[in-house]
């Protein structure tokens, strides 16, 4: 028997593929996921299914590695000690494993094995790797270098300085002064003394030159030469000139000779040139 279907046998069906939210529209990975996985702190800045990979990529790599997680603050040394060397800290007690390109063999002063045996402890007990120890220890000696030098060129220009205030003091009697100092010394100091005053450049001192011309002074005056072997002389500090300059003028039998004619009138006229030529030596430039 035929059944009439009322035309609907002519209408079509179309076929329509499944949508798949891999193919259309933006796929969020993080939808797929358990709750105790989706919202995940871990997972907070990764936004796509390649970062994911990436990230696990990478946290495989540190396995192999063989790294350790950061410890806490409070952590204690031993913790500390086994995660910098998961890091690449060198072996070796008390940072010996460091090499800071030292030549094998070479000679080093008490002072700069010291230095370098304080630094391999420290830098072992902050868990520096090779580089890192390596950097710092040249940051050190570029530093130390340059601060040597400034030190030796302040130095320089301070005996410079010295030496320019000791030249005014003493005027034309500076190398005489420089005698009677050196007489001193030889006289009554001992090796060790001489020995330090050269080493501490404090023989080098304006006050210290002044103090043993004094005592220096004495000595040829008296006629003892000691071990200087020098004698007297009668060049005068700017000082010393200014003070007998002072006593001839009060002195009323000198200055009648020096003011008026008479048979001592050139030689006081003479001894009040060479006088004011000690109390006022040329200044150099």
């Amino acid at each position: 028997m035929a059944i009439d279907d009322g035309g609907a046998s002519t209408e079509t069906v179309e076929s329509v593929e499944p949508a798949t939210s891999l193919t259309e529209g933006a796929f969020n990975f993080k939808e797929h996921l358990s709750p105790e996985y989706k919202d995940h702190t871990a997972l907070r800045d990764i936004s796509d299914v390649n970062g994911m990979a990436k990230s696990y990529i990478s946290a495989q790599e540190m396995i192999g590695q063989q790294r350790l997680p950061m410890p806490v603050s409070e952590a204690g040394s031993a913790e500390w000690s086994k995660f910098y060397d998961s890091v690449g800290r060198p072996t070796g007690e008390e940072g010996k494993g460091y090499d800071f390109g030292v030549p094998e063999g070479t000679k080093q002063s008490e002072e700069v094995t010291s230095m370098e045996t304080f630094f391999r402890k420290s830098m072992h007990e902050a868990g520096l790797s090779q580089k890192q120890a390596s950097d710092m220890y040249k940051s050190y000696n570029d530093f130390s270098g340059q601060f040597v030098e400034k030190q030796a060129s302040t130095t320089a220009d301070t005996e410079k300085q010295w030496d320019t205030d000791v030249r005014k003091e003493f005027g034309l009697a500076y190398n005489d002064q420089l005698e009677s100092a050196k007489a001193a010394v030889e006289e009554f100091g001992s090796d060790d003394l001489r020995d330090y005053l050269n080493e501490s450049r404090l023989g080098n001192h304006p006050e210290m030159i002044k103090f043993a011309a004094k005592i220096g002074a004495q000595l040829l005056e008296k006629g003892s030469q000691g071990r200087a072997g020098r004698q007297g002389t009668s060049v005068l500090t700017p000082e010393q000139a200014k003070n007998e300059i002072a006593q001839l003028h009060g002195n009323a039998q000198f200055m009648e000779a020096y003011q008026t004619s008479g048979p001592s009138h050139e030689d006081a006229i003479k001894r009040m040139t060479e006088l004011h030529d000690f109390a006022y030596p040329p200044t150099e430039e």
